[in-house]
């Protein structure tokens, strides 16, 4: 008898040599879905990252100030805001102010038109501007002086005596520093 081999034992070999030369499957750990998501997510937060990073908000500073009607012995009529004295160097003329006047009056956005450098007690300003008895809680602290432009369609007369709610641009943050923890290694500019 002789013996063969059997042909199913070449196939055997010639289907296991075939298989060790094909590439390697890795296994699939999420789904392509899942991951299109994820790096959609990753986009969004570099996107959010570089917002932050550059993005800035304006920091104001609130303050009150009078309608002058009439000259007084000191100072024309006009429109008239008391900022605090730890503002000076801050404050420069052409810097944006959105003021409102009495508690029914207008709002609008204007400039600053002139700032004095000396700083008055309140007393002082009392003197000097007269508020009468609406402005006498305009002024609780050493303040600096700065007249806003006038806007034409404001009449000073029907507004006289009334006390000025308003709101200057001092600098800006980045918004990085809302961020807690962060916020107090990121200074603002001014």
């Amino acid at each position: 008898m002789s013996t063969r081999p059997s042909p199913y034992r070449e196939r055997a070999l010639k289907y296991y040599s075939q298989q060790q030369q094909q590439e390697t499957v890795l296994p699939r750990l999420i789904s392509l879905r899942t991951a299109a998501v994820l790096w959609g997510a990753l986009a969004v937060l570099l996107v959010a990252v570089v917002v932050s990073w550059f993005g800035q908000i304006p920091l104001f500073a609130t303050t009150s100030g009078i309608v002058l009607g009439q000259k007084t012995a000191r100072e024309a009529a006009g429109m008239y805001i008391f900022i605090p004295a730890s503002q000076l160097n801050v404050v420069q003329v052409g810097m944006p102010v959105r003021v409102h006047v009495g508690i029914n009056g207008p709002d609008f956005t204007t400039t600053v038109e002139s700032v004095t450098q000396k700083v008055l007690a309140p007393a002082d300003i009392r003197q000097q501007f007269n508020p009468g008895s609406n402005g006498w809680s305009v002024v609780q602290e050493p303040s600096i002086v700065a007249r806003i432009k006038m806007v034409p369609a404001l009449s000073l007369k029907a507004f006289a005596g009334s006390v000025i709610s308003a709101q200057i641009q001092v600098g800006t943050r980045p918004v990085l520093a809302l961020i807690p923890g962060i916020g107090q290694f990121v200074r603002g500019t001014k």
